[in-house]
């Protein structure tokens, strides 16, 4: 088989018009919007107006008591403790975060939101690790008065407040404003990059009756331990909740994993104006850039086990000229879709299977949280067809099978040594895969994805080309991918895979192409219960 320099496999970028992405309008009073609510009319509709001529922090956080109780709290690092006069809170267990109620004085907050409203313009993010609205920095908003305001209490009295207080020498600050709506989430990151040095967010929400949210209505910061690689462990440790008023802070390290909560409530917006203060490089940078991901665990074929194809596979796929025609088209397009692959009894005798057997079949959660979040079974623990179905993807027939509709060298007197990694995996609400998990192809592969109780939204696989123009900082995933916007995505994007029942997608990716598994929202229906996905790649 050819290198990736000279293979004439390559999967084709994708048509915009097949993306079913969000296109931008401006509607009538000037604001950018998207045709999937338009959420900045939801905000004129919750937010009037407020004569406020300046920004001003709340009296009592300027009092000199307070900034030396706070630094004693910092400093001293002896777990949750609290101030009574402004009821501020420093938390140190995973690590540490302070939260200040009231930041502002009466009435800011709902002034700021108002200005927000009317003037800011919003830019939908979407990639693997988020989906929200973000605006453009706060030093880029000359027409907010209120936003350049706010930005210059940042930097004259909130910088130096913070750098007596944490210790740390901050040079400047960044900032810009973010909304997230029904569906919308950022998944776990830490934040670090180069000179990240103190996170904070300012919450917005001056709205009766929703000044403080409940964990019901989603939008937590949600806050991971982390284990002694420094990798983020399931489950959450601590959730803040949105709190109108409220600024929170941490110090950005290798172990300041967070991230926030699928937004659940259709009411309201979480909205924030929130970035990083900056000094010197942060010294965890570097030591952090070295962490690596786990990656797959390849086998050879097993050829102990011999499936009967002709009592497994749909009759079609086992003809010649079937063969032959799948060879033509993943030459021509480098990936293929083969419906109803599996005999229709086997795949329904699978799935019931999965869906009954609550006691012999063994899931784990897949981690780290920064990486994967999806369960993966045990395969020791696989019974009857199950068992069936996974030791055909792990056989030499599979492999024979896969020869004859790639022409790679999986099988017969030219490979050398073919191997191959099988899971199966077990989606839900809340799953998720992101990139710089491991799963970037170092060398040219084959993978078969295969889908039981499939389910509109749920483990949908997204492709990206090897030569995409992504920053090449390692960590973390969110600052790696913080200026792309939809344009851009669009033509990374190579391939997605949506799951439809016994249909068995075959993709062959060059070195270097990367993927990831969009999360699962709380929107998508899985009435019918998780999705269930036999994901294997092949190596010649």
């Amino acid at each position: 088989m050819e290198t990736a320099s000279t293979s004439p496999f390559k999967l084709r970028h994708k048509d915009k018009a097949e993306d079913g992405g969000h296109e931008e309008k401006e509607d009538a009073d000037g604001l950018v919007g998207t045709s999937d609510g338009e959420p900045q009319k939801k905000l004129l509709r919750l937010a009037g107006p407020q004569p406020v001529q300046e920004v001003r922090l709340n009296d009592a956080y300027q009092q000199r008591e307070v900034a030396k109780w706070l630094q004693t709290a910092w400093t001293g690092k002896k777990g949750d403790t609290k101030e009574e006069q402004t009821g501020a809170q420093v938390f140190g267990d995973p690590f540490q975060i302070c939260l200040m109620p009231g930041m502002l004085a009466e009435g800011q907050s709902r002034a700021l939101v108002a200005e927000i409203t009317q003037k800011v313009h919003w830019s939908r993010k979407q990639m693997d690790l988020y989906e929200f609205y973000q605006s453009t920095d706060l030093s880029n908003m000359p027409s907010c008065r209120l936003l350049t305001n706010f930005l210059q209490v940042l930097r004259k009295q909130v910088r130096p407040w913070l750098e007596k207080v944490t210790n740390l020498k901050l040079d400047y600050v960044s900032a810009s404003c973010s909304m997230y709506t029904c569906g919308d989430y950022l998944l776990v990151h830490d934040d670090l990059l180069k000179d990240r040095q103190v996170a904070f967010i300012y919450y917005l929400s001056p709205w009766d009756g929703a000044e403080e949210w409940t964990e019901a209505q989603g939008g937590c910061l949600e806050i991971f331990g982390s284990d002694d690689q420094c990798f983020p462990q399931f489950p959450v440790q601590r959730k803040i909740a949105p709190k109108d008023n409220q600024f929170a802070f941490f110090k950005v390290g290798s172990r300041s994993f967070h991230q926030v909560g699928e937004v659940t409530t259709f009411d309201y917006p979480r909205l924030t104006i929130n970035g990083w203060f900056h000094g010197e490089t942060n010294e965890a940078f570097v030591a952090d850039s070295l962490r690596a991901f786990p990656r797959l665990n390849y086998h050879q074929p097993d050829s102990v086990n011999k499936p009967p194809l002709g009592l497994l596979l749909n009759n079609v796929y086992l003809k010649s000229a079937t063969r032959r025609s799948i060879q033509k088209r993943i030459e021509e397009n480098s990936e293929i879709c083969l419906y109803e692959f599996f005999k229709r009894e086997k795949f329904e005798l699978a799935r019931a299977q999965l869906m009954a057997d609550t006691d012999t079949l063994k899931w784990r959660r897949q981690g780290p949280a920064n990486a994967h979040n999806y369960e993966v079974l045990d395969l020791t623990t696989a019974r009857g067809t199950i068992q069936e179905l996974l030791q055909l993807f792990r056989s030499d027939a599979m492999f024979d099978l896969l020869r004859d509709f790639t022409d790679l060298d999986l099988a017969g007197p030219d490979a050398a040594r073919p191997t191959c990694s099988v899971e199966l995996q077990r989606w839900s609400h809340g799953n998720y895969t992101v990139l710089g998990d491991g799963l970037a192809s170092e060398e040219n592969t084959l993978d078969l994805v295969y889908y039981l109780n499939a389910a509109d939204g749920a483990a949908v696989i997204t492709y990206l080309s090897p030569d995409a123009e992504l920053p090449a900082e390692k960590a973390p995933m969110d600052a790696r991918r913080a200026d792309y916007d939809g344009e851009e995505e669009d033509e990374s994007v190579l391939l997605t895979i949506t799951p439809v029942d016994n249909a068995l997608n075959i993709v062959y990716r060059c070195e270097g192409t990367t993927k990831f598994t969009k999360y699962v929202s709380r929107n998508t229906p899985l009435e019918k219960g998780p999705v269930f996905v036999i994901s294997c790649s092949y190596k010649e």
